[in-house]
């Protein structure tokens, strides 16, 4: 890595043609202006300037490496404008992170709107698990990042809930091939463990959660029977759509289709397992101003579910 100043050194005295106008320009002395040719001189391994009679010029190696320092400059000039312009506008890259069901049914439509007010912005998104995000945001990866749990203990992260989803038991729009004397609006536990069911993977929040609301009313998540596990609940959706099964899911995931008639949703007595999306952000980052403003559209864009959630708890 090159010295700056040296570089800038060399610069001022091919402009000037002159160690010594180099350095009264520079406030610095002619001797030390030569001190930092000769470094280098010695760094590259070659001569870079011609002491002539009355001037100083440089050597073909010379001139390749002012043509390099120009544009580096150039680029660095350019780098301090944008970012100055950090500090007054919206604009340039933002970096967030999200669980997958925020980031396919809540942050479309939000970032479509904030991209409509703040078009210089550009948002990179990545989907991840929780702890995958968590992670991103703690290592300074991601400006942002929506979680479904986090640890509360963590004081280098500042925490915004956003969203309560529900986590509904959806079974198929029609009865067949379940049990027809089976009365689907809400179930014992007896009955649902009687019942198909297409589970989620053993890492999947969403089940975690649903086991977790099954063991504090006095069940036992072991006695549902698994016929098939899949791995995301836009498929689990889609088996349950097919009549193999009961599932769980993400009211969020789920609403379009229950709303459709496509699913159902029901209930077992006792279980009403939620979750909080919420924004979480690492509080030992700089937050510039497109950051800033992202989460405020974020907060206010999601205020109407929250009200609606507490409105309405259950499905």
């Amino acid at each position: 890595m090159y010295d700056l100043r040296k570089l800038e050194a060399f610069c001022k005295v091919c402009e000037l043609k002159s160690f010594s106008k180099a350095g009264a320009a520079l406030f610095l002395s002619q001797p030390t202006v030569s001190a930092h040719i000769q470094t280098l001189e010695r760094e590259l391994n070659t001569k870079l300037v011609d002491r002539l009679t009355r001037t100083v010029l440089p050597t073909p190696a010379g001139e390749i490496l002012l043509r390099h320092c120009h544009e580096a400059f150039q680029n660095l000039a350019k780098a301090k404008e944008e970012i100055d312009s950090l500090h007054y506008e919206a604009t340039g890259t933002l970096r967030i992170a999200s669980t997958t069901i925020p980031a396919h049914h809540v942050l479309p439509s939000i970032l479509a709107h904030f991209l409509t007010s703040h078009p210089k912005v550009q948002p990179k998104l990545t989907i991840a698990s929780s702890m995958a995000v968590l992670q991103k945001v703690r290592q300074g990866e991601v400006a942002a990042g929506i979680v479904g749990h986090y640890d509360p203990t963590d004081a280098d992260l500042y925490v915004t809930p956003l969203i309560q989803d529900d986590i509904v038991v959806i079974a198929p729009a029609t009865i067949p091939p379940l049990p027809s004397s089976t009365h689907l609006a809400g179930l014992a536990f007896g009955q649902a463990a009687a019942l198909p069911w297409i589970m989620r993977e053993e890492t999947s929040t969403t089940r975690k959660l649903f086991e977790e609301a099954l063991r504090l009313a006095g069940y036992d998540p072991r006695a549902l029977s698994t016929r098939i596990t899949v791995d995301s609940s836009h498929a689990a959706m889609q088996y349950v759509a097919a009549g193999l099964g009961l599932s769980i899911a993400s009211h969020l995931a789920a609403k379009e289709a229950l709303a459709n008639g496509t699913l159902r949703a029901v209930s077992i007595a006792g279980v009403s397992p939620c979750r909080t999306f919420s924004c979480v952000v690492n509080t030992r980052r700089a937050m510039f101003p497109t950051t800033k403003l992202f989460l405020h559209y974020l907060c206010d864009a999601t205020s109407p579910l929250r009200h609606a959630h507490a409105a309405h708890p259950t499905t």
